[in-house]
């Protein structure tokens, strides 16, 4: 009897903080990640309407790790190795910078993880991968993540009103941006 499911993998740790660590995204882990993000709180978080289907994201997932582009990071606890989101970093290599993502696990959440997720990926994308900047965007209700990206050094650099959808209404759409010397001051 053969069988198309590839053997687990551990998660191999890159870079590590108090409580949580950045480790290789895992093919075998596919299912769960589309898991938190079609969990309603992550599609309301990211501002959209719906969750992407299981064979976009399955594609979206295998095309990306093979750019250089872009990276994904699964975000685990640094005792167990248990999986608690995922972080990514979409490369603009004209302009040097990356779009930042994050998605946590909607059982890891309210733990205070994402501002150590986000703090690590931007470690991660100056020192490692010596990006120029990195931005975000989130919808302005969401003030659990806008606390934990101002926590992890981004900084303010916009707003697009009405740009967002929360719960079914309009709302502004918050921009952040963060660059290297902005860590520095938080040192």
């Amino acid at each position: 009897m053969t069988t198309d499911i590839p053997p687990t993998t551990a998660p191999v740790p890159l870079r590590a903080g108090s409580r949580l660590a950045l480790a290789l995204a895992r093919e075998e882990m596919m299912q769960e990640y589309h898991r938190w993000e079609t969990d309603p709180a992550t599609v309301v978080g990211f501002g959209a309407r719906w969750p992407v289907s299981w064979e976009v994201f399955r594609a979206r997932f295998r095309s990306a790790h093979t750019s250089a582009h872009y990276q994904l990071f699964e975000v685990i606890h640094t005792v167990s190795a248990t999986p608690v989101g995922t972080a990514a970093l979409s490369v603009d290599q004209s302009v040097n910078n990356a779009e930042f993502t994050l998605v946590i696990a909607p059982e890891q959440r309210g733990r205070g993880y994402a501002a150590e997720a986000t703090a690590l990926t931007l470690e991660w994308a100056f020192a490692i991968a010596s990006l120029s900047s990195v931005w975000l965007e989130v919808p302005a209700p969401h003030t659990p993540a806008v606390s934990a990206y101002l926590k992890a050094g981004f900084r303010a650099a916009g707003r697009l009103r009405n740009a967002a959808l929360w719960h079914g209404r309009r709302v502004d759409k918050l921009l952040f941006d963060c660059v290297p010397d902005d860590l520095a001051e938080k040192r």
